[in-house]
């Protein structure tokens, strides 16, 4: 079966940077298994893994548009004041790190401070960087009407319906 969109593909799969740094690996994590379409990936592999099939092995180049963002277009977040230590130093193009539930680092840059909160710039550690993504596509399947109407696959699909 070939993926298109709506599809649910199981992928095996390395992020690494241009210099080859591996960032992060099914081998350690396992493969994800995502409602191509759904806008759950980096754009710029969505679409790129349309046509693809079983068993079919791929690496990507794809652009800092394509991938995280650059830090320009970061997503924004408003914040309260009180989230930050008393003593930080709070002005607009101040940068303080924070972790992801990943564990991974995150760059807060702060756009705006009033006084009850701080606009800030939630920078990707990938921001404004090229990525080389290599696939394995592990399985393609149908997806459920629920994953469709969830927008996101299921790792084990739904018991079925009790027997009446």
């Amino acid at each position: 079966m070939k993926i298109e969109t709506g599809t649910v593909a199981t992928l095996a799969y390395d992020i690494t940077t241009e210099s080859g740094e591996i960032v992060e690996s099914s081998d350690i994590s396992g493969p994800i298994s995502i409602l191509v379409g759904s806008g759950s990936l980096i754009p710029g592999l969505d679409k790129r893994l349309v046509g693809l099939e079983d068993g079919s092995e791929e690496t990507f180049v794809i652009p800092p548009e394509e991938a995280f963002g650059t830090e320009a277009d970061a997503p924004t977040n408003v914040m309260s004041r009180s989230e930050f230590p008393d003593d930080a130093k709070l002005e607009a193009g101040g940068k303080f790190v924070a972790k992801m539930p990943n564990g991974q680092p995150l760059t807060l840059a702060i756009r705006e401070v009033t006084d009850e909160s701080v606009t800030v710039a939630m920078i990707h550690p990938l921001a404004g960087k090229t990525i080389n993504m290599g696939v394995k596509i592990v399985s393609v399947r149908a997806a459920t009407s629920k994953e469709k109407d969830s927008g996101k696959a299921m790792v084990t699909p739904p018991p079925p319906p009790p027997k009446k």
